[in-house]
């Protein structure tokens, strides 16, 4: 228990340091290219931060591990839309962008609920599977392409397409210097998600809690720390679209290019165990749609409250299930 504890809190440490790096280079990157950085959030940073579930889940199907592999996608998910966006919404309120109401929040809820559709209609196949990794190419393609089109090049490096920027008014790093903070953080995140999931889960396994429960709660809360870090981080840097693009594009590669991805190693055999988190999970992306309409399109400190409140309920929720089913 002690060796895991040091893991747990070692992979913490490793992951701070990975987000900070992570973000100051997404955040020149955006610059560098004069797009918006909620581009940059919903894609290299989402891609980057989601890499210890791709890993994770990608073993776990490999190996047969199908009940942890489809508990981490799930949790993380969860994890994404209640917990990291529940805690910046309360660090500060997270403003919107019609680009966000109008695609990426419409289209988390389209996938999320057809996820669970699927999953607990027991229907999940190699097919679906190649339709939801489909369906996440060809937004990644559209979102790229449609930000490149549209960058203002007229723009020195320095001056953001949305105006000055408070936090960082000098000039933004080389390619080679973001390259290597890119990377650098990457592997810090996924190095620290990879020992912080590791520890957690050899702490709740020792407590005699079963895998698809571990999968949801404890692992998953590890592999979505890069996340959590990474948006309050930016945060913290003013950059609340870095941190709204972060948390939904990592749902939608989750969902799509993860679960897409098991799926065609082996589909996952999901049985009533899921039942709970796959509902809360649609729950949940459907409710970002009304909150990101509400309160003058900001995600409120009173939403993320709300956010932070159902995760907690959902975990207790979690308890009483595990508890009840040892005593029966």
């Amino acid at each position: 228990m002690s060796v895991a504890a040091i893991e747990f809190i070692g992979g913490v440490v490793l992951l701070l340091l990975g987000g900070r790096l992570l973000v100051s280079a997404s955040i020149d990157a955006a610059r560098r290219l004069r797009v918006s950085p909620l581009v940059v959030g919903l894609t290299l940073v989402a891609w980057g931060t989601s890499a210890p579930e791709l890993a994770l889940n990608v073993i776990s199907a490999f190996r047969g591990r199908g009940d942890l592999a489809i508990g981490n996608i799930v949790g993380a998910n969860i994890c994404n839309m209640a917990l990291v966006l529940g805690i910046c919404a309360l660090i500060r309120p997270l403003v919107v962008e019609a680009r966000l109401i109008h695609v990426e929040v419409l289209l988390n809820a389209v996938i999320l609920t057809l996820m669970a559709a699927l999953s607990l209609a027991s229907s999940y196949a190699t097919w679906a599977a190649g339709l939801m990794f489909g369906i996440f190419g060809a937004y990644s393609m559209w979102t790229i392409m449609a930000a490149l089109r549209h960058s203002d090049r007229s723009l020195a490096p320095h001056e953001s397409p949305l105006g000055p920027n408070p936090i960082q008014s000098t000039v933004p790093m080389g390619w080679p210097q973001i390259g290597v903070c890119f990377a650098g953080g990457l592997a810090l995140l996924a190095t620290g998600g990879s020992f912080a999931s590791d520890g957690a889960s050899d702490i709740a396994v020792a407590l005699g809690v079963p895998p698809a429960v571990v999968g949801v709660t404890v692992v998953s809360i590890g592999t979505t720390m890069p996340e959590i870090v990474t948006g309050v981080i930016a945060v913290r840097r003013g950059q609340a679209d870095l941190a709204m693009g972060n948390a939904i594009g990592s749902c939608l590669f989750n969902a799509g290019a993860i679960f897409g991805l098991t799926g065609l190693v082996a589909a996952p055999q999901v049985g009533a165990t899921f039942a709970v988190p796959l509902g809360y999970m649609a729950l949940l992306a459907i409710a970002l749609v009304v909150m990101s309409r509400s309160f003058n399109r900001t995600i409120s400190r009173l939403e993320g409250a709300i956010l932070l409140s159902s995760y907690v309920a959902f975990l207790a929720l979690i308890a009483a299930i595990v508890l009840t089913g040892r005593t029966s």
